[in-house]
């Protein structure tokens, strides 16, 4: 019973934070559509999407992720619900979103990695930097290659010759055509949240963590470096408390340390993306598409990052 009642009460705060922007996103999205920002706002992103081959809702998505991701990929699910861009689009554009939610990480990460590894916390926050913008252009080019680049969809070019509403009409046809999306967002999200949260509970994701530090003595780091891996599956910030002593103790020396963090990065994604992102991208895009393109980026960005590490290992 305990378990239950931890797990709602975990589920519920888990959902404050995170339902209101979704549903916000899809009534911006919405919003924006009725007004007809798209055509506004686009050129902004044009190098993006122009060279991605994306169509013009997805650069405004791409901008409104620097303010907020979970806004933007809910933007991306409604235009793709709505028919505005198709399925590889949705997964080249989501995954390009990725990198202005990477960005901001700055707002979190900075205040810690660098007043406690100094040094090595900007080369290793600039590493994630660098795998963030990899990540994105690797996925413009597929874009590129794989996408027709018509620029605009039929419907945006249907909206510019259209009659603008006015504030209130516009804000009152996007709340009446939002409804099915958001229903639709709640009733998955909901009880994808409370089954996540009823796993942490029951200590499955620990559980996991302990399995993964059992692969932290196959890695090509110092000894003294897997304390800080096995403390990266628990948090982040746990990791740099870690490697921080060591450092100063000066049995970590600062290319072991970026290198052990990025190693700890790719082994937590695992369990980062089924506690968080799983949730995510489930509620927002539903579970096919959600798993598919949770699955997708997680695996780009961790080839990446383990490439980056064997480059940095070999000229370091």
């Amino acid at each position: 019973m305990s378990v239950l009642l931890g797990s709602s009460i975990l589920a519920s705060k888990l959902l404050l934070k995170t339902l209101p922007f979704m549903l916000v996103g899809v009534i911006l999205a919405e919003f924006i559509v009725a007004l007809g920002v798209v055509e506004k706002l686009s050129w902004l992103a044009k190098p993006i999407t122009n060279f991605s081959h994306l169509r013009e809702e997805c650069g405004v998505s791409f901008l409104l992720a620097f303010i907020s991701p979970t806004a933007a990929n809910a933007m991306l699910a409604d235009y793709y619900e709505k028919g505005f861009i198709e399925k590889r689009e949705l997964f080249i554009a989501a995954m390009i979103n990725s990198f202005p939610a990477v960005v901001m990480h700055w707002r979190y990460l900075l205040p810690i990695v660098v007043p406690l590894l100094g040094i090595a916390g900007v080369i290793y926050f600039g590493m994630l930097m660098l795998v963030g913008l990899l990540k994105t252009t690797l996925l413009m080019l597929v874009g590129r290659f794989v996408l027709e680049g018509s620029g605009a969809s039929p419907k945006s070019d249907a909206r510019a010759g259209a009659k603008r509403p006015t504030l209130p009409e516009a804000f009152h046809k996007s709340l009446h055509s939002s409804k099915p999306v958001m229903k639709r967002i709640v009733a998955i999200t909901v009880p994808t949240m409370f089954v996540v949260c009823l796993l942490i509970e029951v200590g499955a994701f620990d559980a996991l963590s302990s399995l993964l530090s059992g692969v932290t003595s196959l890695l090509p780091v110092p000894p003294d470096a897997l304390g800080v891996i096995a403390a990266h599956l628990g948090h982040h910030t746990a990791a740099c408390t870690v490697a921080s002593g060591l450092l100063a103790a000066g049995r970590l020396s600062v290319r072991d340390v970026v290198i052990t963090l990025l190693f700890g990065n790719v082994l937590a994604s695992i369990t980062t993306a089924l506690r968080f992102f799983a949730p995510h991208y489930v509620s927002i895009f539903g579970p096919r598409e959600g798993l598919e393109l949770m699955t997708v980026s997680t695996a780009i960005r961790d080839g990446i990052t383990l490439v980056l590490i064997a480059a940095l290992m070999l000229l370091w």
